[in-house]
């Protein structure tokens, strides 16, 4: 059980800790502070040794080395055998049982500062004390934040004893927090270099918890969500009302975001169990949300809603007419948020920036995880080849790339039937193409004739076109790459329908 006698305290951002530093005083505990923070809680006419007492040089290099010294990681890193003990104690250096630091604000400044800031916020000295507390966690305890140190006050018995299990658990905590703050540091170095590895031999990410959740996926779970930096998409987002998001609700935010930013113009996208129900672009966000909602009223009942313009009142009071479980907008007029307020149990989210920042999306799976460049918002092939002897109307050629923007964000196997830059037919998550179509073309019904589809990878068969051609679509759109090719072409030429190749599948999974 560690017994604090002794603490070594550095902080970049020094607000409080002089309220915290009077309470290790109060215990009788030895102060020992970098030069800053020294001077700081001087001011604050709190007792406290220099480690430029201990080092014997001020701080170098405009402050880059301030604390790396044997001295210091000595009386850190020195373990209960008592002749290191006493090796110390005759060289008169401090034996230190406490260690708290606040890093320099690299992930705070992340997208505040230029490049060349951000590198002289890159903390070396304070994680290396960090870690050489944590690993030294049976004698000492570590603190990276000051409510780590508080607690740590406050869990002190009347001989300034810690539990030596917390100690272990602060080690471990500790341990997290560097390698999230190396992570953002690596991943932003490899963000902001051309010439970097695209996937290096080794990779990790960091995240900071933003919350503990009501459960995970279902009740019996435990979930929590984390931010990675610089922040961005759904934990960036502001919840403007409404109770706390579930573990559900941001899993579909994320689905409903990438379908809403998917298109230049205004655009609503309704997503229910990760499953966009209804997708939709109009002259306003209004004119959106109407054909999406048609697209598949049944399914949108409790789904989440996102947009990709402000919401005005008119559009806030058509949305309360229905039961959303979340709105997503990049903003609010004040009188619609009015509306929406109504509703105890929506959440209304705002996200101004809504385009992705990161090039990589990470997937985990048991025992490991995936990594991959984005598939990203907007892309869609550069040629497209019309293949069939009836080339598509200008106006079919319009609502086919509609049609797969839509497809692109809908899990596979997908087909799409669209219809003036509205889904009303969509078949996805299916195992079996021509399922999707069977699918797509019964949320149709007759809003699929004279409409066109859109499929997310090649049809194995031509089957898939025969389903699509007596519902009464004209036109399809879809990947191509199938070594049966040759015979859906034969198809749609025998049955009057337009085909493009766009040679880019947009599997998701």
């Amino acid at each position: 059980m560690p017994k604090i006698k002794c603490a070594l305290l550095s902080a970049f951002d020094k607000t409080n800790i002089e309220k915290s530093a009077k309470k290790l005083v109060q215990r009788g505990i030895e102060l020992w502070a970098s030069g800053g923070t020294a001077k700081y809680l001087t001011a604050h006419n709190i007792e406290v040794k220099s480690v430029e007492e201990l080092t014997g040089f001020a701080e170098l290099l405009a402050g880059r080395v301030k604390t790396l010294h044997p001295t210091v990681f000595s009386g850190i890193l020195v373990t209960p055998n008592p002749e290191d003990i006493e090796q110390l104690i005759n060289s008169g250096y401090p034996i230190f049982d406490l260690v708290f630091v606040d890093l320099y604000p690299f992930l705070a400044n992340l997208e505040k500062k230029s490049f060349d800031e951000l590198i002289e916020l890159i903390d070396i000295g304070g994680v290396a004390l960090l870690r050489a507390a944590a690993k030294n966690f049976q004698r000492v305890v570590p603190a990276f934040s000051l409510e780590k140190l508080d607690k740590i006050i406050n869990m002190m018995d009347d001989n300034n004893n810690v539990p030596l299990e917390m100690s272990k658990q602060l080690a471990s905590e500790t341990f997290y927090f560097t390698s999230a703050y190396d992570s953002t540091i690596a991943n932003w170095l490899a963000e902001s270099s051309e010439s970097s590895i695209d996937f290096p031999e080794y990779f990790s990410l960091g995240g900071e918890k933003l919350q503990n959740l009501r459960y995970g996926e279902n009740p019996h779970q435990s979930g929590v969500i984390y931010r990675t930096f610089p922040s961005e998409g759904i934990p960036s987002a502001e919840i403007l009302w409404g109770k706390q998001l579930s573990y559900n609700n941001y899993l579909d935010l994320d689905a409903a975001l990438f379908g809403a930013i998917e298109f230049d113009e205004p655009s609503c996208t309704i997503v229910k169990h990760l499953s966009p129900c209804g997708i939709a672009t109009g002259k306003r966000p209004i004119d959106a949300y109407r054909k999406a909602l048609a697209s598949d009223p049944l399914s949108a009942f409790g789904g989440i809603v996102a947009f990709n313009r402000p919401i005005d009142k008119k559009l806030a009071e058509l949305l309360h007419k229905h039961f959303f479980e979340c709105i997503l907008a990049p903003d609010y007029e004040e009188s619609a948020l009015e509306v929406l307020k109504r509703k105890k149990n929506l959440r209304i989210l705002r996200i101004p920036e809504i385009l992705p920042k990161s090039k990589k999306s990470v997937r985990g799976i048991f025992g490991g995880f995936l990594v991959q460049n984005i598939n990203p918002p907007k892309a869609m092939a550069e040629k497209w080849e019309v293949v069939t002897s009836r080339k598509p109307t200008d106006y079919e050629e319009m609502q086919m790339c509609f049609a797969m923007r839509a497809a692109k964000v809908v899990k596979s196997n997908t087909v799409v039937i669209a219809k003036d830059s509205a889904t009303v037919g969509i078949g996805g998550g299916l195992p079996s193409r021509v399922d999707a179509a069977i699918l797509a073309v019964r949320k149709a019904g007759d809003r699929a004739k004279n409409a066109v589809a859109a499929s997310d990878a090649f049809l194995p068969f031509p089957d898939t076109l025969y389903v699509l051609a007596q519902a009464g679509v004209t036109a399809l759109i879809q990947p191509g790459g199938s070594r049966n090719d040759k015979q859906s072409i034969e198809a749609a030429n025998k049955l009057g329908i337009a085909m493009i190749f766009t040679g880019m599948r947009h599997f998701k999974h």
